[in-house]
């Protein structure tokens, strides 16, 4: 996938100035694109941690994910990094919707 067809899938799905992203609909949309990604990447299974394997922590993998966009096409990093940030932007809200409806009903959500 080009950046125009990127730039066009997320306006199909969010609007031309991102109008229609919710963080649930964010979250949908990003599962649904990495799936497409990686297939399209041809770079064939998805990537399975075996249990026996050494744990790696959080920010070894993202380390990896940021040295693997310095080594891709730049069209292709962009829309990785895009996404990463989209995500993180989205999560964000989520976290601090979550801390409102504590505040406004006084409980947290999971009781």
């Amino acid at each position: 996938m080009d950046l125009t067809e990127f730039r066009e899938i997320v306006h199909q799905e969010f609007g031309p100035r991102l109008e229609r992203a919710t963080p649930a609909s964010v979250r949908d949309f990003l599962d649904r694109i990495q799936v497409r990604l990686h297939r399209d990447s041809g770079e064939g299974a998805p990537y399975v941690i075996d249990e026996e394997e050494e744990a790696r922590s959080y920010e070894e993998i993202v380390c990896s994910f940021f040295a693997r966009a310095l080594e891709s096409p730049a069209e292709t990093a962009l829309i990785r990094l895009w996404l990463l940030a989209f995500e993180q932007h989205f999560a964000m809200l989520e976290e601090d919707y979550a801390r409102r409806f504590v505040t406004i009903f006084g409980e947290d959500e999971d009781r």
